[in-house]
């Protein structure tokens, strides 16, 4: 099995708060004896205090406002893409191909990826789509989930003849490595790269490493399915499982960024 790619899956789940702050609070009651140790009792509750504090501020959402002004790739107007580009490439992560059904896709809430594909086709803006997704599953690991999409796709309108299914890759830098195959195999040298606003820093970087901007082709970034929250104040103060998830996606975007380009690949 390929060493880095479950690495790229395991770490991240080993700094996300959540897990994190049960872990803290599991070994300090070990470690801690509150009744013998007035001490340790002491210490115990101030572990106790700091992870409570820590697990409200990363679970609210003004602070993860914080995080998607600072990471996330901004959103573009209509105006930024060109009239018409050869390919939409459309990253997956965006449904469950395990539980989905040939009748039934179960969409998550990136499924603005496919849908902002499908609607810039539909309005002649892109010629084809490149559906790029495998599995990133490592206990479903042939549970590839671009033929579902595909699928979709052409339900909604999409001429089966315009779609291109790239069903191996299983983490962004395969995403690609592998389109890229696909779209020189086809004579495609304009793209419009879709995925969501806080995976775009780094697919973008990916996506330039791999030689989407060499040689006369033209790569355009269209970010989709924002983690911006809009409750204002006092109800941004309240902690949510939403925004909780947001900054898990942030530890593993910021992971992922920083072990590929310590890898070289973007």
């Amino acid at each position: 099995m390929d060493v880095f790619f479950v690495l790229s899956k395991v770490i991240p789940l080993l700094l996300y708060p959540l897990p994190l702050a049960l872990l803290i609070l599991f070994v300090g009651s070990f470690v801690a004896t509150p009744r013998y140790d007035r001490e340790k009792g002491r210490a115990f509750r101030r572990t106790v205090r700091f992870t409570a504090l820590a697990l409200w501020l990363l679970a609210s959402p003004w602070f993860t406002n914080l995080l998607v002004k600072v990471w996330e790739y901004p959103r573009q107007p209509l105006s930024a893409l060109p009239t018409v580009s050869d390919a939409a490439i459309v990253l997956g992560g965006l449904s469950d191909p395990v539980i989905s059904t040939p009748t039934h896709l179960e969409f998550n809430e990136a499924a603005e990826r496919i849908t902002e594909a499908v609607q810039l086709y539909r309005e002649g803006r892109v010629k084809n789509l490149v559906i790029s997704s495998g599995s990133g599953d490592l206990t479903h690991p042939h549970a590839a989930e671009a033929p579902g999409l595909a699928t979709w796709a052409e339900s909604m309108g999409v001429n089966p003849e315009n779609i291109f299914v790239e069903d191996r890759s299983r983490n962004t830098r395969e995403n690609a490595e592998f389109s890229r195959q696909i779209c020189d195999a086809q004579g495609f040298h304009s793209f419009v790269l879709i995925t969501s606003a806080f995976h775009m820093p780094r697919a973008l970087a990916v996506f330039k490493k791999a030689g989407f901007e060499d040689g006369g082709r033209h790569l355009i970034p269209w970010p989709v399915d924002t983690r911006e929250d809009s409750q204002g104040f006092p109800f941004n103060l309240v902690p949510t499982p939403h925004d909780l998830d947001t900054v898990q996606t942030f530890v593993k975007e910021m992971v992922g960024m920083l072990v590929y380009h310590l890898m070289g690949f973007a």
